[in-house]
């Protein structure tokens, strides 16, 4: 009986992320098909790459805590506060070291959270 449970345990696992997999295909099918149908001319890549931004932004938004260090965190709030910044600005307004500020617009950045502005020492931040 205990080999059964194991082999039904390992089953499911796979079955749930198959499920998962289909459910996600089936909107992004259906989300072309009502945007063709509204005259919009998209193809399925395009609105998947919609739907996995909008999943990687939801699991930053609810996981945010765990993403980011409390340093990090009060770089990120400041940002949501102003237009654009300056990492020297951050540095002061926040109270957190300087290299610190650009490790985290570095991840930021690749989180595709804030983009860049700008070049060299005029080089700005702003939340997208």
């Amino acid at each position: 009986m205990a080999k059964n449970g194991r082999k039904i345990k390992t089953l499911v696992r796979p079955l749930a992320q198959v499920l998962k997999e289909a459910k996600r295909r089936t909107l992004i099918q259906s989300t072309a098909s009502s945007l063709r149908l509204a005259g919009v001319n998209v193809s399925n890549k395009d609105v998947e790459q919609v739907v996995n931004l909008s999943i990687l932004n939801s699991v930053f938004d609810t996981n945010i805590e765990r993403i980011l260090s409390q340093k990090q965190l009060a770089v990120w709030n400041y940002l949501q506060t102003v237009d654009s910044s300056t990492p020297r600005e951050i540095s002061e307004q926040t109270k957190v070291a300087y290299p610190t500020v650009r490790q985290t617009l570095d991840k930021l950045l690749r989180l595709k959270k804030v983009e860049r502005i700008g070049l060299g020492r005029s080089t700005r931040y702003r939340k997208f």
